[in-house]
């Protein structure tokens, strides 16, 4: 079969575009012609696609245009490659005219299939639903990733296929046991953007330190005080480093900026615990790769994380998104820490029962060739 993954853009770092490298190498071994369609600049992540032998058809459109231009610039490279194209993969919804476009393009036979980047309703909830609906039933599947949020797509009044399936991770090469005791290190794995809400992390870090330092009294951990290790680039890069200074916790949280795809295990197993204090998020791909990479989580219940860490074995949910209850949860973690009740080959195993790559792989598979028998 001939697979499209039509992008639309493709950022340089995301859990999206990673998810498209894995979907698209996963599908090229069963034997499968895999091209991608996107704008944007060339980055590590596409010359990794390139070296795949995955074929991509790209404009060198960058970021900050509105009006969608980008999207109908790209529509003379897109519209020739679906029309010989038996599946096409959407991670966002393009505008209607655009989709109608494609689909017009399209044979009879290729099926249309979109992917949720983000929880339906935190992302369409001040969108206008009946223009929502109509895009929607342009496709042939909707693919989402927790159970929750296909009820949001029937609230929508959506009800043609759905199919609940998490994205596919990284294969992880190594599993490392949890750092030595001493200076407990919390980590971030992300873009520095609006929708992961640093600054409540930033706060909520604070609040931790006080607690921490009352929780566990013994002169080990007040001579190695928690610190912050935040891996990512993004918008809002120099605003958070500036609210660090003003926390007056500086110096004990480090920006590492945009690390390569082949420093990202190292980083994530350089830390006892991740937290994520997103206010809108899909599956968070990013949590996916911690997690197999033996390390437990804190995050605040939203999009697909609370599925992910309803196995408490991988984790904590934070109802209440305000740095108090954030920080006491992490204390919650810091202390079976050093207990030594959690391992990174325990948290490693339960992930693996529900997102190995090769299932995950074997899953969206079984998903695809389903669709033309229909």
């Amino acid at each position: 079969m001939k697979i499209i993954f039509y992008c639309g853009g493709f950022e340089p770092l995301g859990g999206i575009e990673t998810f498209c490298k894995n979907l698209l190498s996963y599908l090229l071994t069963k034997n499968n012609e895999c091209q991608l369609i996107c704008w944007g600049k060339m980055s590590p992540l596409l010359q990794s696609i390139e070296q795949a032998k995955i074929k991509i058809h790209r404009i060198s459109w960058r970021w900050g245009c509105r009006w969608n231009l980008p999207d109908w610039l790209l529509l003379p490279i897109g519209l020739p490659q679906v029309k010989q194209a038996d599946i096409i993969i959407f991670s966002k919804l393009f505008p209607i005219k655009i989709l109608r476009k494609l689909r017009l393009q399209a044979s009879k036979k290729a099926k249309f299939v979109f992917i949720t980047a983000y929880r339906p309703s935190e992302i369409y909830k001040n969108s206008d639903k009946k223009c929502v609906l109509a895009a929607l039933n342009i496709f042939d599947l909707v693919l989402v990733q927790a159970p929750t949020f296909i009820e949001d797509l029937r609230q929508l009044g959506y009800y043609k296929h759905v199919v609940s399936v998490p994205l596919i991770p990284q294969k992880i090469n190594i599993i490392k046991e949890l750092p030595a005791k001493g200076e407990l290190k919390i980590g971030f794995l992300g873009r520095l953007v609006e929708d992961k809400n640093i600054p409540l992390l930033l706060e909520a870090f604070r609040c931790f330190q006080d607690k921490y330092l009352q929780a566990f009294t013994c002169e080990t951990k007040q001579n190695n005080k928690p610190t912050l290790h935040l891996f990512g680039d993004g918008l809002l890069y120099k605003q958070l480093k500036q609210m660090a200074e003003k926390l007056g916790i500086a110096s004990d949280v480090t920006f590492y900026g945009s690390i390569p795809n082949s420093e990202i295990e190292r980083a994530i197993t350089s830390c006892h615990i991740f937290a994520f204090t997103s206010r809108r998020e899909g599956q968070c791909l990013a949590a996916l790769e911690i997690l197999g990479c033996g390390r437990p989580i804190v995050a605040t219940n939203i999009g697909a994380l609370p599925e992910i860490l309803s196995d408490l074995r991988l984790g904590k949910i934070v109802q209440s998104p305000n740095p108090n209850a954030f920080a006491d949860t992490l204390i919650e973690m810091a202390r079976l820490i050093d207990q030594q009740l959690i391992s990174a080959s325990t948290i490693h195993s339960a992930y693996l029962e529900r997102y190995s790559p090769e299932k995950v792989g074997e899953r969206y598979e079984e998903i695809i060739n389903s669709l033309f028998n229909i």
